[in-house]
């Protein structure tokens, strides 16, 4: 039996999720209160706390609203917990020791939370994976801020897996979502609906300073768009946006409204910057998106479900996971 010292832990990263209506306004005091998410500069910094509890405590109510439609709470935490377990299991089946975590960082539980249990544990070796694909300051490398903040001074040494956006195995279950949901479809349209990736929206001005998000989820969508065979059937847009700034577009709202008024009757959907289901897929895909494709004339609305614990998506996870224990000599 492996010794806890010789067990790693994978520690899933991601960004969390309300568990309740009263854990909203507190959950997106902490989001706007990230100078990664939020950048306001550094003249605003200072007071960048007050300025996301004014932000919070404006957006709450329509937040709550929100949530209270896909049932009252996120389901993030146990996606990325079922994620975690199943990357954990795989390296187990590759002969690693090797038990889970979860690390959020906007809600519990936050990469405190996860060093204390990996320390708990008696484990000395992380590899953080990232739930997000595509790199993206706002994301992974907030969290992994959070995560090396947490294990510095501690016994607990981090690896990470950077990004993986055209990783075969994340490419084969997206395109399985997809086919999935173009299955789904009355036949006569299956050949020809349009499939629109919709990634969450980022300011152009994040670009602008080398964010490589933008370039990461282009990757994501040519290697889908070819994987597929869907040459020219294929949309790129994003969602999600937030506040006055200029953000990537075209938005998805706008890019359906295009479809719609060139006579398309079916659209697939495919949430490209998500990898489990949370309010961005539940309710402003499937409920608002829904609601106004219909509106516009697009009967026939398929959506493909997020990756989740796709086997090859997970074995891809566990590849990078394996790799990145192999670079600083924990595996062979």
């Amino acid at each position: 039996m492996a010794k806890p010292a010789d067990t790693l832990a994978i520690v899933a990263l991601n960004l969390g999720g309300p568990d309740s209506l009263d854990a909203v306004e507190p959950f997106l005091r902490n989001l706007f209160a990230d100078p990664d998410v939020i950048q306001l500069g550094r003249l605003l910094r200072p007071v960048q706390p007050l300025i996301a509890h004014i932000i919070a405590r404006r957006r709450a109510p329509l937040s709550r609203a929100a949530y209270q439609q896909i049932g009252g709470r996120s389901p993030i935490l146990a996606e990325s917990t079922d994620q975690a377990k199943a990357i954990a299991a795989e390296m187990v089946r590759r002969g690693h020791a090797t038990l889970p975590f979860v690390a959020m960082a906007c809600w519990k539980p936050f990469s405190a939370d996860a060093v204390e249990a990996i320390r708990g544990a008696g484990i000395h070796h992380a590899v953080a994976v990232p739930l997000y694909p595509h790199y993206s300051i706002t994301t992974t490398g907030s969290s992994f801020k959070a995560m090396e903040r947490a294990a510095g001074g501690t016994s607990v040494e981090v690896a990470r897996v950077e990004r993986y956006p055209d990783a075969a195995g994340y490419i084969e279950a997206l395109a399985d979502r997809v086919n999935e949901a173009i299955l789904s479809l009355p036949e006569e349209h299956r050949a020809r609906a349009p499939v629109v990736f919709s990634a969450h929206g980022l300011p152009e001005s994040y670009i602008r300073k080398g964010d490589p998000y933008l370039d990461e989820i282009r990757t994501t969508v040519g290697a889908a768009t070819r994987w597929l065979g869907i040459k020219g059937r294929e949309r790129l847009a994003f969602q999600s946006r937030l506040g006055r700034q200029k953000w990537l577009g075209p938005s998805t709202e706008e890019v359906l409204a295009e479809l719609a008024a060139a006579g398309e009757r079916a659209v697939v959907m495919c949430p490209v910057a998500f990898t489990g289901e949370h309010i961005e897929t539940l309710q402003e895909i499937d409920i608002l998106y829904r609601e106004q494709a219909h509106k516009q004339g697009i009967a026939h609305f398929a959506r493909a479900r997020t990756v989740g614990t796709h086997p090859a998506f997970i074995r891809a996870l566990a590849d990078l996971a394996e790799g990145a224990a192999r670079a600083k000599g924990w595996v062979h």
